[in-house]
């Protein structure tokens, strides 16, 4: 195993307290049927959550995975429909998040209720489910107006998107939902051989190395080139934290005899 340090000119050093406390308010997990789960926040943190992400394991305790990380932690309501690996798969969710000032938290570990709807002729004790006549809601897309509802078909079309699209539904205000077309981007799939191990430093590891020919190329979530290995002759390659300059995601491209064998990101956490 090999280490190396690439020479920059800006260290930036960072501490990091972790906690598993003071958990997001009404985080909550809804299983919509049809192998899809509504997982949905509401942070009172507004600003300060500067990051945050949602995980889940077919443990209460470990081995959570991040499936998602959102590009707005600051709006003050947010969620996004799952699709889970296979319908009977038994999954707990949890979320992730960090505040200014570098303390992060994680909520409490919860599996998926199911979600309540109206049935015809009937009255539903979900508050947030109760219909109100006179009142309009506007969908966006960007800086257009692409709909006015009622609150009733709002919710038929609320459910609809849920239900059979990817796409993500935004509370901007009582009145004002943004709709954000699906974006594969934004679905994190851990890498298998770029991975931060125990200590928090980028590890690459190539059990090929000894017979192929590698190259990495780190970028910016802005796509700017931050440096190049061209050629990994080991195994496990560790890359010091200082060579990344600050912490957050960083883009990075696999390169197996020069032919692209990955495209993913990876965090590096506020700890350095």
């Amino acid at each position: 195993m090999n280490r190396i340090s690439l020479s920059l000119l800006i260290t930036i050093t960072f501490f990091v307290t972790g906690h598993a406390q003071n958990p997001l308010p009404d985080f909550s997990a809804e299983d919509l049927g049809s192998s899809k789960v509504r997982i949905s926040w509401v942070n009172s943190f507004g600003d300060n959550c500067i990051q945050l992400m949602v995980q889940s394991s077919y443990d209460s305790v470990k081995n959570f995975k991040t499936i998602f990380s959102t590009e707005s932690p600051q709006l003050p309501q947010n969620g996004f429909v799952y699709t889970l690996p296979y319908p009977t798969a038994k999954l707990y969710f949890r979320v992730f998040y960090i505040l200014y000032g570098n303390a992060y938290y994680f909520t409490k570990a919860e599996r998926p209720i199911l979600a309540i709807y109206n049935e015809p002729g009937t009255e539903t004790k979900v508050a947030e489910q109760k219909i109100d006549p006179i009142r309009i809601i506007t969908i966006r897309a960007k800086d257009s107006v692409v709909a006015q509802m009622g609150y009733a078909d709002y919710w038929k079309f609320k459910d609809s998107v849920n239900r059979n699209t990817k796409d993500t539904l935004f509370v901007l205000s009582g009145d004002q939902v943004l709709i954000k077309p699906f974006n594969p981007e934004n679905y994190f799939h851990p890498s298998i051989y770029v991975v931060t191990n125990k200590d928090g430093f980028v590890t690459v590891k190539l059990p090929e190395a000894m017979h192929k020919n590698y190259k990495i190329v780190f970028l910016t979530m802005e796509n700017e080139k931050l440096f190049t290995i061209n050629h990994i002759a080991d195994t496990e390659l560790v890359i010091d934290k200082t060579n990344f300059i600050h912490a957050g995601w960083f883009k990075f491209e696999l390169y197996e005899d020069n032919k692209l064998k990955e495209k993913n990101k990876i965090l590096l956490q506020r700890d350095f």
